[in-house]
């Protein structure tokens, strides 16, 4: 579930992968709905070919290290939300029939350093004796900040070429990974089958009670 194309991480970041990312984070939600912003892109090969048909249909791939990676129950809910995301854009999952495309997910999230942390190392205070000294702060700890990254590939299956590229990455102080990747892949599927380069805004609703 990490491999993604690379892109520029801070050296600061400790990579958290899959398997460790959705055990800790699994579905700690908001009260309040997000509005989760991702820098997208997308790249297609696909032409005029029959396989750009947007009711093509599709079967879920995984790599060896999913499956080695990540236990059934994990994997079972990405599998839901990869479907959903093709569905919401006029694909259909071929069942046991024969697919058009092989689906793959890719996600790697990681901790990166906090871009409006800004810690303050000594502070002026007025003694008792009316004179300006400097005194340490107390201690502060900068507060956590997650990169995901999400890539979904669509390859076609009668010539075996990867057709369809998307990409969407958000940076944020969540982790509820599970949560985030619908609105992520709606976002990266957005225009679909065309492309697009650039930021889209997608409203996470707030969970329901």
């Amino acid at each position: 579930m990490v491999l993604i194309a690379a892109q520029a991480i801070p050296a600061r970041c400790t990579a958290i992968f899959m398997a460790m990312a959705l055990g800790l984070g699994l579905l700690t939600g908001c009260a309040t709905s997000r509005m989760i912003d991702s820098d997208v892109s997308s790249f297609s090969s696909m032409g005029d070919s029959l396989v750009a048909r947007t009711d093509a249909s599709f079967a879920i791939e995984h790599l060896p290290s999913q499956n080695q990676g990540l236990d059934a129950s994990t994997q079972a809910q990405l599998d839901t939300i990869t479907t959903q995301a093709l569905e919401a854009v006029g694909l259909h999952s071929a069942g046991d029939k024969a697919a058009d495309y092989l689906a793959q997910l890719q996600v790697r999230v990681d901790t990166i350093a906090n871009p409006h942390y800004r810690p303050r190392y000594r502070d002026w205070v007025r003694d008792s004796n009316g004179q300006l000294v400097y005194t340490f702060p107390t201690l502060q700890l900068e507060p956590s900040w997650y990169r995901h990254q999400v890539q979904l590939l669509l390859r076609d299956t009668h010539s075996n070429r990867v057709v369809y590229e998307a990409r969407a990455t958000f940076d944020g102080p969540w982790r509820d990974t599970l949560n985030l990747l619908p609105p992520m892949l709606q976002a990266a599927l957005r225009d679909y089958p065309h492309t697009l380069q650039g930021k889209v805004v997608v409203e996470l609703p707030a969970p329901a009670h």
